[in-house]
């Protein structure tokens, strides 16, 4: 029964925030992209859209992943996004998350967006801990090290 009021309460909210959804790119960049947009619930009394975009090529040694959000809602909400990544040569995994509050629209703080998961190719999808739909997809990235 909790599974079906998500889902309603979901489809009601992709039926609210359908017209802020900022449009999903045709191709991918060369180097990273963005993912699918999100529509999801919040912890707290707001309903929104995510979008994510992950950069091999965000800062020398390391990559970029930025989170654009807009949540409305009554009162306080937040959301964690979390960047899922594994590097396809040697199978090391993991995460970098980003904590948003709302309601309101944002973006992440470029100089929080930095993280450093080693070189060579990557492939990352996002989570969110609430309800949301679609799943993000995957992103293929790489970080090589830095050339002068």
């Amino acid at each position: 029964m909790r599974f079906v009021g998500s889902m309603v309460g979901i489809g009601a909210m992709v039926g609210l925030t359908a017209g802020f959804a900022a449009p999903a790119s045709a191709e991918p960049a060369a180097n990273g992209g963005e993912f699918s947009t999100m529509y999801t619930l919040a912890q707290g009394p707001c309903v929104g859209t995510v979008n994510a975009t992950v950069n091999g090529r965000g800062y020398p040694n390391a990559a970029s992943f930025t989170v654009t959000h807009n949540l409305l809602g009554v009162g306080p909400c937040s959301l964690d996004v979390t960047l899922n990544w594994r590097n396809v040569d040697t199978g090391e995994t993991g995460r970098f998350n980003r904590h948003i509050d709302g309601p309101g629209f944002g973006i992440t703080d470029p100089a929080s967006t930095i993280f450093y998961p080693g070189f060579g190719p990557f492939v990352g999808t996002v989570s969110i801990n609430a309800g949301h739909l679609p799943e993000s997809g995957e992103v293929q990235f790489t970080v090589d090290p830095y050339h002068d």
